[in-house]
């Protein structure tokens, strides 16, 4: 494995990417360009998608990798210019394009904007400390999401005093030694 780790766009659609996204929407990842819209929002694909008012909204997941560990797929939407996906959301890392699997059954609900939550973690390795670091992923991912209040395009997590709070605590002591024991071994 290469010491350089990032979460990135997956360089191609490879075995693990087909297999992944098999298990999301319509199955089949593609590649989109991302040209940010004027007044678009980062991290924002909803909103900016109804308020560019060009082109209908396309629904599905957005995938990313960190890098030689896991996929990982969030709700998105792009919009579709006369037959061409277009990804109009400022990236936060600067991509140029995104993989993108379409889901045609879903669309999110601008009546009761609560974000949805993430596809479960693909993992590109079968060592078990990177298996354990993952675990704990989803479980900071699932306390985390269980804490958040969403009131209108705003969201807050907070956790109160008492047990969630220590639960959050150990899961994220927990969370970063797994991560430095992956990590490590991914040194050279």
């Amino acid at each position: 494995m290469s010491a350089a780790r990032t979460i990135t766009t997956p360089a191609e659609i490879g075995e693990g990417v087909t297999a992944y996204a098999r298990t999301l929407g319509c199955g089949t990842a593609e590649y989109v360009a991302v040209h940010p819209g004027a007044d678009a929002i980062e991290d924002q694909p909803f909103y900016n998608t109804v308020m560019a008012g060009e082109g209908a909204p396309v629904f599905g997941w957005l995938i990313w990798e960190l890098t030689g560990f896991w996929l990982e797929a969030a709700r998105h939407a792009v919009i579709d210019r006369d037959g061409t996906l277009v990804d109009i959301t400022p990236p936060l890392d600067g991509e140029t394009r995104i993989l993108f699997v379409r889901d045609p059954d879903w669309a999110f609900d601008y009546l009761a904007p609560k974000p949805p939550r993430r596809a479960p973690r693909f993992l590109l390795t079968d060592d078990p400390d990177v298996r354990a670091w993952a675990a704990l992923a989803d479980e900071v991912d699932t306390l985390k999401w269980r804490n958040t209040r969403f009131r209108g395009d705003r969201a807050e997590t907070t956790f109160a005093p008492g047990k969630d709070t220590r639960r959050m605590e150990r899961l994220q002591r927990d969370y970063n030694a797994a991560a430095r024991i992956a990590l490590a071994k991914a040194l050279p």
